[in-house]
């Protein structure tokens, strides 16, 4: 992982161009703190900064070919680039070891045609002296950021906006329009939230010359794979062994360094399956495991360390204490948050990742890669098992929310009014060759740009990490385009193919393992109390900071209102603690974009001690403690034979005004003693929970009866019952 930025103008050199380049490196140094290289030209100016990991010492960029006319730059790795250098036509004079340099040699030879050949996660900028043109590309799927704007005469671009922002031509006006979407975002293009400032597409690349303005060119999309003649005829067992064998060969590439390498072991099975095929090549792969008390309710933290163990792979328990993290979260925290992620959200998934970053850089200080289990979700199923007998098969998936939300993505994408949304005729904007979730595996590949990798690449690269995705070779998801409709069922339902795949390589792992649910619910989800808590805190130091006339963005009186729900038993506190923060993040991110320097002069000295390595020693006492506390919360003792049921003369409604990709639910009785409860669209499984409790509502039902229609272990499905119990919406029945 590196960075880099510049900006070309073919009109006229400013003098003044040197001190902006400085400053652009300048911001980019947390990405690329081993190495910084200046080059400029009568044109061309152009700063890059370097993390060291493959030839440490030669891999110097940016890389020139053998007359010094073209030179390339690459922010990211090129897994195969020992294989490409067999299809080089002419002898080539390689002055690195360098996966990047096969780059400036293939573009000597295949030209622009050689974004198609790499296998990796980049994004690159290719400067051809000789005939005055300027080459930017980015990855399939966007892995690699990278950023540009196009004034009348100069093309800017860089990894990161906080580089952006140092040139004096750069818009800095917050784009309301595209913060009108909230919750899962899925549409094309994928927005900076900056008025001129463009995202580069992922699977593009773009020529800049004298000539012409840039001209972006696609070279890669999933759906040009949709329905693959050669996977028509495939059996099930072929594809599985072809993922199998691909899997197995793009984790492989990805433990290409020359520096230590970590994975984040949840226990899940993506990244448990990781683990088992990475240490056949190495057993040196650092594994990290979150230790919180949900983590291990769920099952996963005791999955991971027996894995770790089994696989003899060197395992690090980092204690999380989110109480802890709450409670000492200041406005400073949420400033540098907003600094990092460059946008005017908030995610506290945001924050704990980073912090795992930086427990695990302070355990092996020297660690510079991270490999993660992102994507195996998004293109194999894994958000089709929901509980209830209404999804019980993969049609039923599809019809209540795959096409759901096609629907809702459509009514975005073409403006339609509200009021025609629900009777328009879906022909006029639907594909039909292609079936519904080719369609949605399409909407996933910007979802994981709008949050997944974004939130990856910016939350590793501010600890110096590169983080890779082996479930994200571009191979593996053109095979699950691929593969016919016929089969989708048999091998997408309830994650199969990945779980078919894991049984050879961890057969000791339980199969029905499910994901832990993220819900949130008032005044009961770990996460809400979380947001309520760093909005009592912050909120009076973000009043006197930005309240004044030339930084107030909202109306005092409004936030004032909101804060005082948040800090009172009023029933709407949870869903105003997440408007206030909202409304804090919007307008630090508009700061952010006026005044950068003063914001980036603390956010690179933030000096927090990382959270602390559970020893083996201590093991006991931690799961003891996390015993009592689960015995504690749910006196009496939960049994199989124990009965929930939902609570008497209460009604759970659904109104008709939903929040934007999630249901929300009331509880509610005749004197309105409501309370709300917000469930995101890809865990509509929980109303499918409560309404099927509704059909037992006379007869309620044990654990043991919830647990084996759930297929989940009965402790899984306590855990979730606790919180839902907490709420009020549902209850213990006597017995």
């Amino acid at each position: 992982m590196c960075g880099f930025s510049g900006f070309i103008n073919f009109l006229k050199n400013d003098s003044n161009n040197s001190s902006i380049l400085q400053k652009m490196g300048m911001t980019l140094k947390l990405r690329g703190p081993d190495e910084e290289t200046f080059f400029q030209d009568d044109n061309l100016s152009f700063v890059f900064r370097r993390l060291s990991i493959i030839d440490v010492e030669g891999g110097s960029q940016p890389i020139w070919n053998e007359d010094k006319s073209i030179f390339v730059a690459v922010n990211g790795e090129i897994y195969n680039y020992q294989e490409l250098k067999q299809l080089l036509k002419q002898p080539h004079t390689f002055r690195t070891d360098s996966d990047s340099e096969i780059i400036v040699h293939l573009y000597e030879e295949y030209g622009t045609e050689l974004f198609t050949m790499l296998n990796g996660m980049f994004a690159i900028v290719i400067w051809d002296q000789t005939q005055k043109k300027l080459i930017l590309a980015r990855d399939r799927l966007g892995i690699k950021p990278l950023y540009y704007i196009q004034t009348n005469d100069t093309l800017i671009f860089a990894s990161e906006l906080k580089a952006l922002l140092m040139h004096p031509q750069c818009p800095r006006e917050l784009n309301w329009q595209d913060l009108n979407d909230t919750g899962v975002q899925q549409k094309f293009p994928v927005s900076s939230y900056v008025k001129g400032i463009c995202h580069f597409p992922a699977g593009f690349y773009a020529t800049y010359n004298s000539h012409s303005k840039l001209e972006l060119k696609e070279y890669w999309a999933i759906n040009h794979f949709f329905n693959t003649p050669d996977l028509e005829n495939s059996s099930v067992t072929k594809i599985k062994q072809q993922y199998s064998q691909l899997l197995k060969d793009s984790i492989h590439k990805r433990l290409m360094s020359d520096v230590p390498i970590g994975l984040f072991l949840s226990g899940g099975i993506d990244s448990s399956l990781i683990a088992s095929i990475l240490a056949e090549q190495s057993n040196n792969v650092h594994c990290f495991t979150v230790v919180e008390r949900t983590t291990y309710r769920s099952g996963d933290v005791e999955l991971a360390r027996k894995i770790a163990k089994s696989l003899k792979l060197p395992f690090y328990p980092i204690l999380f204490d989110s109480l802890k993290i709450a409670k000492q979260f200041q406005l400073s925290d949420l400033e540098n948050l907003i600094c990092l992620m460059e946008s005017p959200r908030f995610d506290p998934e945001w924050l704990f990742k980073s912090e795992l970053h930086r427990a695990a850089k302070a355990q092996v200080p020297g660690l510079k890669v991270i490999l993660l289990g992102q994507g195996a979700d998004e293109f194999c199923g894994g958000y089709s098992t929901y509980l209830g007998s209404k999804w019980s098969n993969w049609n039923d998936y599809i019809a209540h929310n795959v096409n759901t939300s096609i629907k809702q993505q459509v009514n975005i994408e073409h403006h339609i009014p509200p009021r025609f949304s629900s009777g328009i005729a879906e022909t006029n904007f639907i594909d039909h060759n292609i079936s519904a979730y080719n369609t949605k595996m399409k909407m996933l590949t910007y979802q994981l740009q709008h949050f997944n990798l974004w939130h990856e690449d910016r939350t590793s690269s501010y600890h110096s990490i590169e983080s890779r995705v082996p479930f994200l070779d571009h191979r593996l998801v053109e095979l699950l385009a691929g593969i016919p409709e016929k089969h989708h069922q048999e091998l997408f339902w309830n994650k199969s193919l990945i779980r078919s795949t894991s049984e050879s390589y961890l057969p000791d792992y339980p199969q029905e393992h499910p994901k832990v649910p993220f819900f949130v619910t008032d005044d009961i989800s770990s996460i809400e109390k979380f947001t309520q808590t760093i909005c009592h805190n912050i909120y009076p130091t973000f009043r006197e900071k930005y309240s004044q006339n030339n930084k107030a963005l909202f109306n005092i009186e409004t936030m004032e209102g909101l804060y005082q729900q948040v800090s009172s038993n009023h029933k709407q506190n949870s869903h105003a603690a997440w408007q206030l923060i909202e409304m804090m993040s919007i307008s630090i991110f508009a700061q952010f974009l006026l005044h950068t320097e003063t914001y980036l002069d603390s956010y690179f000295f933030i000096n927090k001690p990382p959270f602390p390595m559970l020893n083996e020693s201590d093991w006991p006492q931690l799961i003891t403690q996390y015993n009592e506390q689960t015995n504690t919360d749910t006196t009496p003792t939960w049994t199989l034979e124990s009965l929930i049921n939902l609570p008497a003369n209460f009604e759970i409604l659904n109104p008709l005004t939903e929040a934007d990709d999630a249901t929300i639910l009331i509880l509610a009785n005749k004197n309105d003693n409501a309370q709300r409860l917000s469930i995101a669209e890809e865990h509509y499984w929980i109303v499918m929970l409560l309404d099927e409790m509704g059909r037992h509502r006379n007869s309620p039902k044990d654990i043991l009866f919830w647990s084996q229609k759930a297929k989940v272990p009965p402790e899984q499905l306590v855990s979730i019952a606790d919180n839902l119990i907490q709420g009020g919406f549902i209850e213990r029945v006597e017995q």
